[in-house]
């Protein structure tokens, strides 16, 4: 979903559309991050992953960049270097997280457990 908002947000830049996307989009970002890093944080406890405390710190740091940028937007209304900078901010964070963070749980999970999160 992430991903989703991110190619979406850029696609509305380029389009000239950024600025009346924008405020959504940061709403739409902390929703979703909150949640989604919720459940993301009760499964890796739960399958007693070794980087679950590592990923709740990147977490915390990822919602203090976004409120960042919802403070900056709140302060001085749409800017589009700060809109593109929240772009390749949220591309750069989701690959890192990815590939170093989110894949330890792999060996630690059962999907069955996973599944059962997800309700």
């Amino acid at each position: 979903m992430l991903f989703q908002m991110s190619e979406d947000f850029r696609l509305a830049l380029d389009e000239g559309r950024g600025e009346r996307v924008y405020g959504e989009l940061l709403e739409s970002l902390d929703q979703y991050t909150r949640a989604h890093f919720g459940l993301e944080e009760q499964c890796m406890a739960r399958c007693h992953c070794p980087a679950a405390e590592l990923n709740s710190n990147a977490h915390a740091k990822f919602i203090e960049e976004l409120t960042g940028f919802r403070r900056r937007y709140a302060a001085f209304g749409f800017e589009v270097a700060d809109a593109q900078s929240l772009v390749e901010f949220i591309d750069h964070w989701l690959a890192d997280h990815i590939c170093r963070i989110d894949v330890q749980l792999r060996p630690f999970a059962d999907i069955s457990d996973l599944s059962n999160t997800q309700k």
